[in-house]
């Protein structure tokens, strides 16, 4: 039939070319099962349609998480590499050029450049070759794409190939060997993803294991992460152990909801003030614990001290209201290798007697 793609029988391809179509399929088979680097992959995918079906270029689109399609692997022709990778185009516009084509073998889409000669809306290469007068021959702007789909049916990518290694129409056992590699990218493409969503829920899980939920600030578990130094232990380690005063009466008028407001805006006080490489840490309701290590903590400790209690003493306006909280702030101060579980203890006797002697109005 017209317009349909040759037919060849697998006995009248050399064995040279059989054994080149599978070595290149079993080494995209042992990327996609050995490799969790998508890129890597998928330009191995490139590679093998390339070496194993007899193209002259092969590109791969991949779905973006915002409908987009980029070309992330292009093989065969420098100068289809440096016009091709890293390009975007929108579903809409891949939607148009699959609709506009005619279906070849299974899944494989054609669009006839003699046909189509100017109505792409894509981004495209075309191969600086002669124009063929016959049907049979490859045309400049003919396109063949293997579309990727999961096998929950999503559209996850498309492979777009060019040149023929014969410069003819393909013959029916590339298209299939090209349809082999698409089952294979759309693998990579899920085994991919997937493994990605697995890091995710496992990085998830271990800043839940470490983290306060409501304030996102390290918990109880860092801390004793904390208690045995490394090889190579600070000079000085300061602990300043924080409790908030009237937050119980804030809970009491205003509700919880306006109690974890409060608790967040402390946190993100502490945040602001604390650098990066000390520890901050919420403990129990309304108590915080600030670990400074370093070689200069004692000159600097007692005025941070003071620093945290004047911003935390400040007004936090609320959904609710405006809330008034201060802070009784106990310190600790010490040469390692004091036990931080020591330190502790010693910042909360501090604490208690700052709160007792605010109570009685001693100072």
């Amino acid at each position: 039939m017209e317009g349909s793609p040759a037919t060849l029988t697998e006995s009248k391809f050399s064995p040279e070319i059989q054994l080149a179509a599978f070595r290149a399929l079993h080494l995209v088979t042992k990327q996609v099962h050995s490799s969790l680097d998508l890129t890597a992959t998928l330009d191995a995918v490139a590679q093998g349609v390339v070496d194993g079906a007899g193209f002259g270029v092969a590109a791969v689109n991949l779905a973006r998480p915002d409908g987009s399609f980029m070309v992330v692997s292009v093989a065969g022709d420098e100068s289809a590499r440096e016009a091709l990778l890293g390009t975007v185009e929108t579903a809409a516009k891949w939607a148009y050029e699959l609709e506009r084509s005619e279906q070849w073998g299974n899944s494989l889409r054609f669009v006839d450049g003699r046909l189509h000669p100017h109505t792409s809306d894509l981004f495209t290469w075309v191969p600086d070759v002669p124009t063929p007068d016959d049907e049979t021959s490859w045309h400049p702007l003919d396109a063949l794409y293997a579309p990727l789909t999961a096998p929950s049916g999503e559209w996850v990518g498309v492979i777009s190939v060019d040149l023929p290694y014969h410069r003819q129409r393909p013959h029916a056992w590339q298209l299939e060997i090209l349809e082999l590699f698409a089952d294979h990218a759309a693998i990579a493409i899920q085994h991919a993803r997937l493994h990605s969503v697995l890091r995710e829920q496992e990085a998830q899980a271990r800043h839940a294991a470490t983290h306060d939920a409501l304030t996102g600030l390290a918990n109880r578990a860092v801390l004793l992460g904390a208690e045995q130094p490394g090889k190579e232990s600070p000079a000085e380690r300061a602990v300043l152990l924080i409790d908030l005063d009237g937050f119980k009466k804030i809970n009491d008028t205003w509700g919880h909801e306006a109690g974890d407001e409060v608790l967040r805006a402390v946190a993100d006080r502490l945040r602001v003030i604390i650098r990066d490489a000390d520890i901050i840490a919420r403990v129990g309701g309304d108590e915080f614990v600030v670990v400074l290590s370093g070689r200069h903590v004692a000159g600097s400790v007692h005025a941070l001290a003071a620093r945290l209690g004047a911003e935390l003493a400040r007004s936090i306006e609320g959904r609710y209201g405006t809330y008034d909280v201060g802070a009784s702030i106990g310190l600790a101060l010490a040469s390692t290798p004091v036990p931080l579980s020591e330190l502790l203890a010693r910042a909360d006797v501090a604490m208690y007697r700052q709160k007792r002697g605010r109570a009685t109005g001693v100072a």
